[in-house]
């Protein structure tokens, strides 16, 4: 459950109030993907994620049916999904609740239609190159026409991550963000921005301006850690981030 737990705890951390990992149950609880918008795991369960295997408590385990929630103000899906017929199947689940969507990691490469609700794409090179055969998209020119492209076709905004992270509107905004630390390499922090970016879609702000506090928030964070940072530590600092600003 490891990059489930990661977004969730930074989910915690960028102004959610009701945090929630969702999960039919499997055996072995071998893959966790995210169901959010606002509840609060344990942190104390949730901390050793990185150190070792870690069993799935059952009061972070629920059905599909939590997708459907009326709490719940947006829904992250695609960290620790799958790419089988399971994560095909509740990514689906995911777009007919209707609610404001952000999707990463797997769900990026089983996504084949354009979501109908407001949705955020958070892909990296290789997901970018996958959303972008997937919508007709060349992948030709610089990041900014890519992210641009690619928004326009699908209808979601587009935060293209990496050291040069391009966020793009389906209406023509773009937002470049600053360089940040060179530690965001590390595993697990693309699951970090993935939830701090829901945290901010479900306390209901506007899709392009959750994605950009979402963005500068999780740099933010990063400048905030030691130099070398694990992505648990990240995720522990978004809080921190987010404080500097109320």
């Amino acid at each position: 459950p490891g990059a489930a737990v990661l977004a969730a705890r930074a989910a915690q951390g960028a102004g959610a109030g009701y945090v929630k990992l969702c999960e039919p149950l499997r055996a072995g609880f071998d893959k966790l993907s995210l169901s959010g918008g606002i509840s609060n795991p344990s942190p104390a369960r949730a901390e050793p994620v990185e150190a070792q295997p870690l069993p799935v408590p059952p009061d972070l385990v629920s059905d599909l049916n939590a997708m459907f929630d009326p709490r719940l103000k947006a829904v992250l899906i695609g960290p620790g999904l799958g790419r089988d017929e399971m994560g095909q199947a509740r990514l689906e689940a995911a777009l007919i609740a209707g609610k404001p969507l952000v999707l990463d990691a797997d769900a990026l490469h089983l996504l084949q239609i354009a979501p109908h609700q407001p949705a955020i794409a958070t892909p990296h090179e290789g997901e970018l190159k996958a959303l972008e055969a997937s919508f007709g998209c060349s992948g030709t020119g610089s990041k900014v026409e890519r992210a641009g492209a690619l928004a326009r076709a699908s209808g979601m905004v587009i935060v293209a991550k990496g050291p040069d992270t391009v966020i793009a509107a389906p209406d023509g905004r773009i937002a470049c963000a600053p360089r940040a630390s060179s530690w965001l390499s590390v595993a697990g922090t693309g699951d970090v921005l993935a939830g701090t970016i829901a945290s901010r879609l479900a306390t209901g702000a506007e899709v392009f301006a959750a994605a950009c506090e979402g963005v500068w928030l999780h740099g933010e964070a990063a400048r905030r850690c030691a130099p070398a940072f694990t992505a648990a530590q990240l995720a522990a600092r978004v809080a921190c981030a987010y404080a500097a600003c109320l």
